[in-house]
């Protein structure tokens, strides 16, 4: 997240209509703003953009009339227009941009214009002109760029076929808008007099927008002013927490504040999800594995986190803190001391409580004021609108009219406005008439408030509209959902009727149970691929936890055994296929449950009988484990569980169990790595077991690489290799080799590419893209050493493909091709590989990248004559890879000297020890910026 902007696209007020004066109808929409008008003015000043703004109006209002378009609203440089056709909408779109184009602006300015066209319905009510088709226009023009015309793919269609002459529709796929709902295949118009070629449109799906912002099913109603109010306090303050009680909309509002943040112009927007975490240590963690930072086990987890974050410019949600208050609190606040331009955005029922918070308690929907309500007071009611379409959303048909609005008001205000209550009450609408809704939820709360409004909890007005909910619901549905409370975070189908399909409930009666509560708004139901995910809302997953634990122990303890068992077949399902062609699909799938998995290695591990099952899980994720850089997590999982007694019944499982945690210990321990190497070896030798002594051979010759003895360990490598060979295995003949090949290159660099051709001919044989990756990019080392730019080029282009296709990222291979862009006389393209290594590597906390990338753009400083810039450079690079402890490789070293010998030559010695020291002083902070300046002459 960089500076707070100027608000993405039109300013306008374009609310869902919660009724009608008239009936709906179907229009053609047309936003267009002025991009980059803030800046403009500031050029120019008042009386200039006066004379501009007067300009583009005249042009616009020209295109509208010859068009039957009709000027909605103006506000400010935006308009809102509306046209009864797609084409008439389209033709204005293209005669007014190419009279803004061919127009002689005051200062030789150059106005550009961003439109967007969508078709849809809207209604004619006392606010104006209303609608969800309205918001969603906004919507599609916000994204674009100025000069550019984009159509929703319903404008597309109809307008196709009766398009201007040699005009087209370019098919710019579909994306993601910010209001985070359903997915919008966009196109641009095309014709003489437009620009063609833009950059990425502003989606969510925008690689310049990081971002893992859900997808959301249900459109986002209403809290204009709170948007408004909220996007300015995280502009103008580092922590804001949106505080209120349970399903007051708190998650959903900072979610949106998060998107409507999103500008490019820093590391992006990143939701921590905190409410499976139960563990008051482990929120540093979770916020790493939420960002993809790879934590150093060796320390402490908050620690590795500062570290990653002192180099960031991000905004990060943290989301359901209440109950981990105490942990978020001290996180919060070690995260805003020692990292300058990270944001924090909480939700949570109650204030963190430390200096610098600024609270904004979220406030119920809005509501009609007191007295009888009149239709256009209900229409100005975000309350009454969510009401409204939730209830459409369930096809009740609801229409808010005359007759209506009283009946419709009541409920909402006897729901204190809240929008998780509000939605459990519209799913009601299914089988209730609204009087027989407003009837019972006038009894149950006349109940659960005892008569005293003063003293209304909200806390307790929520759990009375979840206990109505779950009143309401069957007995099957109720033992479902008490059920569902063991999963983390999300679950898919086939793991609701493995978990909760026991105890009488067949396998067709979860799903179609689970079918009934989405229906009733207990279940969330959530896009995932080509299929869902469901998960519970927090506050209904601790009622139904409660409810679970209530009905006695013995169904609570089983529902946890059940979902530990399921969680360990997908583990051990996965395994045998996280080293064929389909690792990437296996990988993604264990992504999406690393939560549960978390959960249920938890609970193997807290129950001294199941010690198998820990080792087990151990020996399936080992892989997962390593392609995903995660080392601190099977690391204090396995090493205590390994010293029971009991461990050692299975001697195979033990073994494997014990390479998981020595691969682990090299990112953490070597001594304890080498010593769980040399053990495993030995066990191996004793067992007879030659798949499981390849791989400790192998594994024992890794620790002694990363303990900088690789002759030491040469001779362990030979023999794996060998014995793989024998054994025909490519999977473990590939892994043998290329951990072999780390140490034979000096050794034996005769045999070097005759060995690397036929590690990576056992992955072509055997699918495994993650070591194919790993030998491609040490491939591209060699190549890039011994001069063969094109081979070098060739790898690294075919470790890219692995990477975008098994999920992850490294600053290797951009870092590498970077040196080969250099090589090749690209110094434009050799950059933007290196500051996207640099930018990897920051995410990551990666010294080792950053001193690297950081190499990289001293010595390309140098080739543009940069000689200060280059120096100060070479100065910062070699101090951040002094704090590694390492050493620069071969092939840099001689990159790094001819470039220092080139810049100490034009500076002379004194001026370049003195930019050269200059740079070495510089704090990471420092560093980045002078790495990631525009290159100065």
């Amino acid at each position: 997240m960089g500076p707070v902007a100027e608000q993405a696209g039109p300013g306008f007020a374009a609310s869902p209509a919660a009724g009608a004066v008239g009936g709906a109808e179907t229009l053609t929409f047309l936003f267009t703003d002025i991009e980059g008008s803030t800046a403009l003015l500031g050029r120019v000043g008042d009386d200039v953009y006066a004379q501009v703004l007067a300009g583009h109006q005249a042009i616009i209002r020209s295109g509208l009339a010859g068009h039957g378009g009709r000027e909605v609203d103006t506000q400010g440089d935006g308009f809102f227009a509306v046209f009864p056709s797609p084409t008439a909408c389209v033709a204005a779109a293209l005669e007014i941009q190419r009279a803004l184009e061919a127009h002689g602006w005051p200062a030789r300015e150059r106005v550009r214009v961003r439109m967007g066209v969508h078709t849809g319905e809207a209604s004619r009510a006392a606010a104006g002109l209303v609608g969800l088709d309205v918001h969603r226009a906004a919507r599609v023009a916000a994204v674009g760029y100025g000069g550019q015309v984009l159509v929703s793919e319903t404008a597309a269609a109809l307008a196709r076929g009766r398009l201007p002459s040699g005009a087209s529709l370019a098919d710019l796929g579909v994306h993601r808008l910010k209001d985070l709902g359903r997915p919008e295949r966009i196109f641009q118009l095309q014709a003489a007099g437009l620009q063609a070629g833009f950059p990425p449109l502003r989606s969510l799906g925008n690689p310049a927008l990081p971002n893992n912002l859900p997808a959301q099913l249900a459109t986002f109603i209403g809290r204009g002013r709170e948007l408004a109010e909220v996007r300015d306090l995280v502009g103008s303050s580092r922590l804001v927490t949106l505080t209120g009680a349970g399903g007051c909309g708190k998650t959903r509002l900072g979610l949106q504040v998060a998107a409507e943040l999103l500008d490019g112009s820093g590391d992006g927007v990143w939701l921590v999800e905190l409410a499976a975490v139960t563990n008051q240590d482990a929120v540093a963690r979770a916020i790493s594995q939420a960002l993809g930072i790879t934590g150093q086990p060796a320390r402490p987890a908050v620690d590795a986190l500062l570290d990653a974050l002192a180099l960031q410019d991000i905004l990060i949600v943290l989301d359901n803190c209440e109950h981990l208050i105490g942990s978020c609190a001290k996180t919060a606040d070690a995260v805003l001391r020692r990292c300058p331009r990270v944001h924090l955005l909480a939700t949570s029922r109650e204030p963190l409580g430390i200096g610098g918070e600024i609270i904004y308690r979220v406030p119920s929907l809005s509501l009609p004021g007191p007295g009888q309500p009149d239709l256009a007071a209900a229409e100005s009611s975000d309350a009454v609108a969510l009401f409204a379409d939730r209830a459409r959303a369930q096809g009740a048909g609801l229409r808010v009219d005359e007759q209506t609005v009283p009946v419709v008001v009541s409920i909402c205000r006897q729901l204190d406005g809240m929008p998780l209550a509000i939605e459990l009450a519209a799913a009601r609408l299914r089988s209730l008439s609204l009087t027989d809704l407003h009837d019972r939820l006038g009894q149950r709360f006349r109940l659960l408030t005892g008569g005293s409004r003063t003293a209304l909890e909200r806390q307790r007005t929520l759990r009375a509209t979840v206990e109505w909910s779950y009143s309401l619901l069957n007995g099957a549905e109720q033992l479902l959902l008490g059920r569902l409370s063991v999963f983390a975070e999300g679950f898919g189908l086939d793991a609701a009727e493995a978990v909760c399909g026991s105890g009488g409930s067949e396998l067709f009666d979860v799903t179609d149970l689970l079918g009934s509560l989405v229906d009733k708004s207990l279940v969330v139901a959530e896009p995932a691929g080509t299929g869902l995910r469901y998960r519970l809302l927090e506050t209904i997953r601790q009622f139904a936890a409660e409810k679970l634990a209530q009905a006695g122990p013995g169904d609570a303890a089983a529902t946890a055994a059940a979902h530990c068992a399921h969680f360990l077949s997908v583990a051990e399902t996965a395994a045998r296929h996280l080293t064929g062609p389909d690792q990437g699909w296996w990988l993604a799938l264990l992504d999406a449950d690393q939560a549960n998995l978390r959960r249920a290695t938890d609970h193997a591990a807290g129950h001294p009988d199941r010690t198998a099952q820990v080792l087990r899980f151990g020996a399936a994720l080992r892989r997962y484990w390593m392609t995903r850089s995660r080392y601190a997590e099977p690391f204090a999982l396995l090493v205590p569980v390994l010293e029971r007694p009991e461990a050692r019944a299975d001697p195979g499982l033990f073994i494997a169990a014990l390479l998981t945690t020595e691969n682990a210990a090299r990112f953490v321990d070597i001594a304890v790595a080498l010593q769980l190497g040399e053990q495993a070896v030995v066990l191996t030798r004793q067992l007879g077991d030659d798949r499981l002594l390849i791989e400790s051979l192998s594994a024992l010759f890794f620790a002694y690489y990363h303990a900088g003895q690789p002759d030491g360990g040469l001779h362990l490598g030979e023999e794996a290799v060998e014995r793989a060979r024998q054994l025909g295995d490519d999977v473990l003949l590939a892994r043998s080799l290329m951990g072999y090949l780390l140490a034979s290159d000096p050794v034996d660099p005769a045999r070097y590419t005759q060995l690397f051709t036929e590690a990576i001919a056992c992955t072509e044989r055997s699918g495994d893209r993650f070591i194919n990756c790993q030998l491609h990019n040490n491939a591209a080392c060699h190549a890039l050493n011994v001069g063969d730019i094109p081979a070098a080029r060739a790898h690294l282009q075919q470790a890219a493909q692995v990477v975008q296709a098994i999920g992850g990222s490294s600053y290797h291979v951009p870092g590498n091709l970077g040196w080969v862009l250099r090589q090749e006389g690209d110094p434009d393209g050799a950059r933007s590989m290196f500051e996207a290594a640099l930018r990897i590597s920051r995410r990551n906390g990666e010294l080792a990248g950053l001193a690297y990338a950081s190499l990289g753009l001293a010595c390309l400083a140098a080739d543009l004559g940069d000689w200060r810039r280059a120096g100060e450079l070479h100065g910062a690079a070699q101090a951040l890879l002094d704090r590694t402890g390492q050493r620069w490789e071969p092939g840099e070293a001689r990159s790094r000297q001819d470039s220092l010998d080139q810049v100490r030559a034009h500076l002379g010695q004194e001026q370049f020890d003195r930019v050269y020291a200059h740079g070495t002083t510089l704090s990471l902070e420092e560093a980045i910026d002078v790495a990631l300046a525009a290159h100065r002459l």
